[in-house]
């Protein structure tokens, strides 16, 4: 009897020494969960700070103050007037006779740059077939390859040419080589191609060389010309960000961000090559309007005229010398304007050496349409000479005038994603934040409220005080 009483006596102790053990357990759990919660909040603040900080530093637009430099035409009204003229000019390239543009992709690369494949199918083009090139393009025997070829000078001898002979050649197109693209069918976009060595050769061996600050203007703004370029076409791809893995597109503001909004300078120079562009087209426009638009729909070249004619309107109203070629070029040598010309043509044929076909395309037009733009500013009468435009030099131009009035109307579009993307964590941040951290205290306020109801069912049992469970088991047995 007394054994099985020492049993009892026994047992009910471990059940305290287990109890404890217990009761110190969730100790410990609530005292881990209130630390858990304790850290979540400062996690919380301080993302919160940093956050808002952030935000509070982030440039929310660029600053449009002062002169382009080497332009006559300050930010604000540059901006004005592209606004404006963007709306146009982006229908006008979507018109039949302005959206297909002829290119030669079979010029070997020249250079030893080394290959860089590309490899995803957005770097594959489609070209026109005969039947859709209008017929009036075509020659009499309607091939879309047997084009008159330019007078196109050997390049090699010109330097040996006087400037009465002299002659501004943009296109080096072979007869039987060249081939019609759909500019709109095959948009420019990021294709995974990386072209950073393309554009490293052109910078290496097409521009003068040194600090943009220590060059005369003339050297100065050739490479701005191109830096401008460059500037565009990051723009354009970061505009039109194709994600591979799911096939989207989408702006990508933090690629933009990256090559270029962190960038002022390259801002400034897309401002500058926009002011030449926008130049060469108000001085060509007697030229333009008289040109011959007819891709065979009386429709599309009604539209097409229209929208031409409002452009250059707005141009010559609102902003009629952006850039004074006069005061430019008059200073600049017969020798540096052959530079000029054969600096645009390398950039060209190292745009043979582009992998991708879609990059390659964008890339030779918007040199042809700076070579054309240019080729309207070295001219002594432009408003004759743009008469003599041809199809394609005309297409390039506004094509690529299109392109860079694209990336300026970009760059507020960019700083305005940017700035909804903080604004949007900030407002995550505190939301899914705040609830989780309310969510965490309410499970801790439950968790202890469920511990202290089984403690109260557990109060005032035996095993609450062994001794006297003790005292009392003699007593009956006595």
């Amino acid at each position: 009897m007394q054994t099985g009483q020492d049993d009892i006596v026994d047992e009910l102790a471990q059940l305290k020494i287990q109890r404890a053990k217990r009761r110190q357990r969730k100790e410990w759990e609530l005292k881990m969960m209130g630390k858990c919660i304790s850290s979540l909040i400062y996690a919380y603040i301080a993302g919160i700070i940093i956050t808002g900080l952030n935000y509070l530093l982030l440039e929310k637009s660029f600053k449009y103050e002062g002169i382009v430099e080497d332009s006559c035409q300050d930010f604000k009204t540059l901006k004005s007037v592209n606004d404006q003229i963007f709306p146009l000019l982006d229908e006008l390239t979507y018109k039949k006779y302005f959206k297909i543009f002829r290119v030669n992709l079979e010029n070997d690369c020249p250079f030893s740059i080394g290959e860089y494949i590309c490899t995803s199918k957005k770097c594959v083009i489609c070209t026109c077939n005969t039947s859709e090139i209008p017929s009036n393009w075509l020659s009499p025997v309607s091939s879309p390859i047997n084009q008159p070829k330019d007078d196109f000078a050997f390049w090699e001898s010109e330097r040996y040419l006087s400037p009465s002979e002299w002659i501004w050649h943009v296109e080096d197109i072979d007869n039987d080589k060249g081939v019609y693209v759909d500019l709109k069918l095959n948009p420019e976009a990021f294709t995974g191609y990386q072209g950073q060595h393309i554009w490293d050769v052109i910078y290496k061996e097409n521009c003068y060389q040194g600090s943009l600050n220590e060059m005369c203007r003339e050297k100065r703004a050739l490479n701005k010309l191109i830096q401008g370029l460059h500037t565009s076409i990051s723009t354009q791809l970061s505009e039109f960000y194709v994600d591979l893995s799911t096939n989207k597109t989408y702006p990508n503001y933090s690629l933009y961000f990256e090559r270029v909004g962190n960038h002022p300078e390259r801002i400034r120079n897309l401002f500058f090559i926009y002011s030449v562009l926008l130049r060469a087209v108000i001085l060509a426009s007697p030229g333009i309007q008289t040109h011959d638009i007819n891709s065979m729909s009386f429709e599309e070249d009604t539209r097409s005229k229209y929208l031409l004619n409002a452009i250059l309107s707005l141009g010559n109203n609102q902003c009629s010398k952006p850039f004074d070629e006069q005061q430019f070029f008059n200073q600049i040598t017969f020798d540096q304007k052959k530079d000029y010309q054969r600096y645009i043509h390398n950039i060209s044929r190292i745009m043979d050496c582009v992998e991708c076909q879609k990059c390659r395309v964008f890339g030779k037009m918007q040199t042809y349409g700076l070579g054309t733009a240019l080729k309207i500013l070295f001219s002594e009468s432009p408003s004759e000479f743009s008469g003599k435009l041809k199809r394609n030099e005309l297409v390039a131009l506004i094509n690529t005038f299109g392109k860079v009035s694209s990336s300026v109307k970009s760059i507020d579009l960019m700083f305005e994603r940017r700035t909804k993307y903080y604004q949007n964590l900030i407002l995550t941040i505190t939301i899914i934040g705040g609830v989780f951290i309310i969510f965490m205290v309410a499970m801790r306020k439950i968790y202890s409220e469920m511990d202290k109801k089984i403690q109260n069912m557990f109060r005032g049992m035996p095993s609450d005080n062994p001794q006297k469970t003790n005292r009392n088991t003699k007593s009956k047995r006595d």
